[in-house]
């Protein structure tokens, strides 16, 4: 018996009473169970036997553990069958590598193998973490904390940093998520560990390493669905990630798409495909992704890798040991049957779940956010609807609001409590939804809130989002912040007006709500009360937000299109969650709603500036190819279309910000939308467009060509300028000249560009002092005629440059 042993504790043999085939606990909080592994054909009668029994205190802290691992049934020639796919026949794997141990326990291990080949490393691995959950589950323990509880804070930074990084990344605590659409199926997430030591003195590897090999440690969560009738389990997700993981070091690689394949066909009896996840931020291509989305097998998409060597062989063996019980784990987490062998193919499932077991609790409390029906969306397009969402918001009004959340400690959940990984997540996410765009003030401090939204119902003031806890949200736990994102209430119950776009940021997965909070809660705090909100009545009444987002919220979060690619998927996550582009971009209804069907993303208003279509529409002069929008959004320019200004430019700033990987998804996404483009098409339209009409469509204009002379055409005259000042879009190809009203284009002139989206584009000046509303008006129209000659004049020009000159001075 060794106390506090170490990791890895060396072998011994014991001789010790065979533990009972199931999980028992007596009055001296003793705990028991056994496991079995197949070896070679799963039909024959070669198999380990694994038995582990261990004692806890009080406290969970276990104080002993005893371990058995007997082969039988085979000789040394067996070949494992979970043994990594196109291995040499050297072997990966030997059971001379003693299994991983947690701290605090004395130890006892026995590995009863035949000539020390036969034992798989997952073998042991499976039954160690497969224990573990139960202990936690006869405990009422969190089965991460548990073994958190069982590494030390300072011998085993490594690996509880590890631990750490995944279940942030996973949103480990969270439930898994329910599919609305499978209501006979049952949801389950499940987590397993291992790794081993490093030799004493040796440095932690760069993630280049830990790519190559070197990894010591690696950690699965997986997340299912179980067909209660048919046993049929679908993997949904798999976060995995390897590494040394020193603390404060991300140091943190993901497993390639085969790897994953590999591992999950092995346990499943089944061939799936794995692909980044849609929430993977900027990781288009393997090895990087941590998250995986598991679909149907593409044959087409698999990648033969012939032969492994014996490194890459043991690399897959190490980093793929954690998932066979890891899905045991969401498997029990699912159905309340705890499997101890496997493989976990559908026959048995179903023979399991035709037995009687105990009601999952795991079920209890999960709310089942389904689509609201279809008479419900007739209703709120109109008509009815009107009186029908009247007498809802009536009731709202007069029944009990929603309940407040207990406030936490401030500087509870600092930047201190999260990985790196994690802040540098939330930061990105936080980039993609513009959080200090609209969240900070004209000369303000990041984040403080305060800035002013002018809506059709009022002005609206946005809230302090920094951790001060007595005028932002360091007050606030992880669940008030998740319930506001999803839910539009506030940490008190009141309802958040629908300016602030809960719509779109309820598509938000866990993990990336999780890592937004981590970074928002690690931001300096502002103490800072911005303007309050005061709509004339009945609006003021939040209450009746809670009508409005009956007739008109979703608050599932996002669900991927299996039958589209992961770059797809990604794309319409950015734009539909985080980037909340349908925000500006598509049209609202009487009651402030973003339409649907045909109106998506064709085009809406924001602070006065029309959002012209994200859609092919007539007002684009040339057609937008998915290289035009990816140079648009990701440098705030494209020469076949023209500069971002206005409202866009902040955004193209944060987008300049994100991995190339996410703009690229976005542009794929988006032209996805409209009918294919040719390249060469769209630069010969491009070129023609540029040119603009005849002199003799300008005749008349003599006034608005002497001051497009003056003033524009050394920048903008179809030559392309003389250069000197960032960018030169052309007027010909620009789509404020074509568009059905003036507003874009007049405020432009009026007050140029003074903030480009990147130093690079420059600055334009204003000629709001320089000209009067005649001239502004003169000027408009002649650009409009040259360069748009086939839409027809504007009309009213002076009366709405001088509205546009009337709000400046407001």
């Amino acid at each position: 018996m060794k106390p506090d042993a170490g990791l890895p504790v060396a072998p011994e043999r014991v001789t010790s009473p065979e533990p009972r085939d199931e999980v028992g606990t007596d009055a001296l909080h003793a705990h028991h169970a056994r496991y079995t592994w197949p070896i070679g054909d799963a039909r024959a009668d070669a198999r380990v036997s694994l038995d582990v029994e261990t004692r806890t205190a009080s406290d969970g802290r276990m104080t002993s553990w005893r371990y058995r691992a007997q082969a039988a049934g085979m000789s040394t020639a067996t070949d494992d069958l979970h043994a990594p796919h196109g291995a040499k026949t050297e072997r990966a794997d030997t059971g001379t590598a003693a299994p991983f141990v947690y701290r605090h326990a004395q130890t006892s291990i026995e590995l009863a193998d035949t000539g020390g080949y036969a034992i798989p490393r997952h073998a042991h691995v499976f039954a160690r973490e497969s224990f573990v959950d139960e202990l936690a589950g006869a405990l009422r323990r969190d089965p991460v904390a548990l073994r958190l509880q069982h590494l030390d804070a300072a011998r085993d930074a490594g690996p509880r940093e590890i631990i750490r990084m995944v279940s942030e990344r996973a949103a480990w605590g969270a439930p898994a998520a329910v599919d609305p659409d499978t209501i006979a199926r049952v949801s389950g997430r499940g987590f397993a560990f291992d790794g081993a030591a490093a030799p004493s003195g040796n440095p932690p590897p760069a993630v280049d390493a830990i790519r190559d090999g070197d990894a010591r440690w690696s950690a699965w969560v997986v997340d299912l669905d179980v067909d209660r009738a048919t046993g049929d389990v679908a993997v949904r997700r798999v976060v995995a990630g390897q590494g040394a993981g020193e603390p404060g070091d991300a140091s943190m690689a993901g497993l390639p798409a085969w790897q994953i394949e590999a591992a999950i066909s092995r346990v499943m009896g089944a061939r799936l495909s794995a692909r980044p996840a849609h929430d993977e931020t900027g990781r288009g291509a393997q090895p990087d992704a941590i998250a995986h989305e598991l679909v149907a097998f593409d044959d087409t998409a698999h990648r033969a890798h012939g032969e492994l060597s014996l490194h890459d062989a043991r690399r897959i063996e190490q980093a793929a040991a954690p998932a066979a019980a890891a899905i045991a784990n969401a498997l029990y987490d699912a159905t309340g049957v705890r499997f101890r062998a496997p493989p976990f193919d559908a026959e048995r499932i179903r023979a399991a779940l035709a037995r009687p077991v105990p009601a999952n609790s795991a079920e209890a409390g999960r709310s089942d956010p389904r689509r609201a029906s279809r008479w419900r969306r007739w209703l709120a397009g109109g008509g009815v609807g009107g009186v029908v969402g009247g007498l809802i918001g009536l009731a709202c009004a007069i029944l009990p609001g929603p309940a407040s959340i207990a406030p936490v400690a401030p500087g509870g959940a600092d930047g201190a409590m999260w990985s790196a990984a994690t802040l540098e997540r939330g930061r990105l996410v936080a980039l993609a939804g513009d959080c200090a765009v609209c969240h900070t003030a004209p000369g303000g401090a990041t984040n403080a809130g305060g800035l002013a939204l002018d809506t059709p119902f009022g002005t609206i003031y946005t809230t302090n989002l920094t951790p001060d806890p007595e005028t932002g949200i360091g007050t606030w736990s992880y669940p008030a912040f998740a319930r506001a994102m999803r839910e539009g209430l506030s940490r008190d119950g009141t309802h958040l007006y629908p300016a602030f776009p809960y719509t779109a940021f309820a598509k938000l997965s866990e993990p990336d709500l999780l890592a937004l909070y981590a970074y928002l809660m690690s931001q300096p705090p502002v103490k800072y009360v911005p303007p309050k909100t005061k709509l004339p009545f009945p609006l003021d009444q939040r209450r009746l937000v809670a009508g409005w987002n009956w007739l008109f919220h979703d608050a599932r979060p996002f669900a991927p299109d299996p039958a589209r690619s992961a770059m797809w998927n990604r794309g319409k996550y950015l734009v539909d969650g985080a980037g909340h582009c349908g925000a500006c971009h598509t049209p609202r209804n009487a009651l402030g709603a973003e339409k649907g069907g045909f109106a998506y993303l064709s085009g809406g208003e924001a602070e006065g500036w029309v959002a012209p279509p994200l859609v092919a529409s007539p007002a684009s002069p040339v057609p937008w190819t998915e290289g035009a929008l990816f140079d648009y959004l990701r440098t705030g320019f494209s020469a076949q279309h023209g500069v971002a200004a206005g409202p866009m430019a902040p955004v193209v700033a944060g987008l300049a910000s994100l991995p190339e990987a996410d703009v690229e998804a976005i542009a794929h996404y988006l032209a996805s939308l409209s009918p294919p483009v040719d390249a060469a098409a769209a630069a010969d339209a491009a070129a023609r467009q540029a040119r603009g009409a005849e002199t003799v469509a300008t005749l008349g204009l003599e006034n608005g060509r002497r001051a497009f002379d003056a003033a524009c055409a050394v920048c903008h005259a179809e030559s392309g300028g003389v250069g000197h000042f960032g960018v030169r879009p052309l007027m010909g190809l620009n789509t404020s000249v074509s568009q059905a009203a003036p507003d874009n284009l007049l405020r432009v002139l009026h007050h140029g560009i003074d903030q480009p989206a990147t130093g690079e584009l420059g600055y334009m000046p204003g000629f709001g002092d320089a000209f009067d509303d005649r001239q502004m008006a003169e000027l408009a129209a002649y650009i409009r005629a040259r360069y748009a000659p086939g839409q027809p004049a504007w009309r009213n020009l002076a009366e709405a440059s001088a509205r546009i000159r009337q709000e400046a001075a407001h």
